[in-house]
């Protein structure tokens, strides 16, 4: 069964922890997922990239610390890279750990500098290999790819991150058949979010940073992305 993400059916918003977790460990480590998974995140959101001999891992930069691309190393060198003292985690043993413990992610695919569709084919590839398609949100910046995956994999959920404002949500998200858009608090409007659940598409509130406003009483927001999911949930406690 596809992930069920509006607030219309889940009956409240869903939290979604950014790179695993903020906090004393590294981002989009094992630590990070573990903590943020039992912390209560709903959704679990990690930065996938891909190794020059084509092997999907976690990290947000594209470049390590020395200056080397990621995406030009071969595994057999990127996986004895720590950073503060933790590897980067296969993409496989991930998914393998979502699946056995029930675990929900969000797959940031960071296509950039990568050849159009090379990493989604690989994630793909290890979603049927691990049978985790159900377990997870795949996000992409790029609508073209993000168009292309839900034409061929229709049975995937995915969805489009923005750095700004659409003119016509509805519309726009119907034409790359996206099941959900991510919407920045400063240029969140009403109107916009009654757009996009229109078409049957679920929001993801992202940057949001005023505990004590009272959005979430006057739209319906359902997802709520979030460093760390204690402190979403006193987010929503307050609202």
């Amino acid at each position: 069964m596809a992930l069920e993400l509006l607030k219309s059916k889940t009956g409240r918003t869903l939290i979604e922890s950014h790179r695993g977790i903020e906090a004393d460990v590294p981002e989009n480590s094992w630590p990070a997922i573990k903590m943020g998974h039992e912390m209560g995140a709903d959704l679990l959101e990690v930065d996938v990239q891909m190794s020059s001999d084509g092997v999907p891992f976690l990290r947000h930069n594209y470049q390590l610390p020395d200056g080397r691309w990621c995406a030009q190393l071969p595994w057999r060198e990127l996986k004895n890279v720590k950073i503060d003292g933790e590897p980067f985690p296969l993409l496989e043993d991930v998914l393998v750990w979502a699946r056995e413990t029930d675990a929900k992610l969000s797959l940031d695919v960071k296509t950039f500098f990568r050849p159009e569709g090379s990493l989604t084919k690989e994630v793909v590839r290890l979603l049927e290999r691990t049978n985790t398609k159900d377990n997870v949100l795949l996000l992409y910046f790029d609508h073209q790819e993000l168009l292309q995956t839900k034409l061929v994999h229709p049975e995937l959920t995915v969805r489009a991150l923005l750095t700004g404002r659409i003119v016509d949500y509805a519309g726009y998200l119907r034409k790359i058949n996206a099941d959900g858009v991510s919407v920045s608090y400063g240029m969140l409007r009403p109107v916009d979010i009654e757009q996009i659940h229109s078409m049957g598409a679920a929001v993801a509130l992202i940057e949001y940073w005023d505990q004590h406003s009272e959005l979430f009483q006057q739209v319906d927001i359902d997802m709520l992305s979030c460093g760390n999911p204690v402190e979403a949930r006193k987010i929503l406690g307050h609202q």
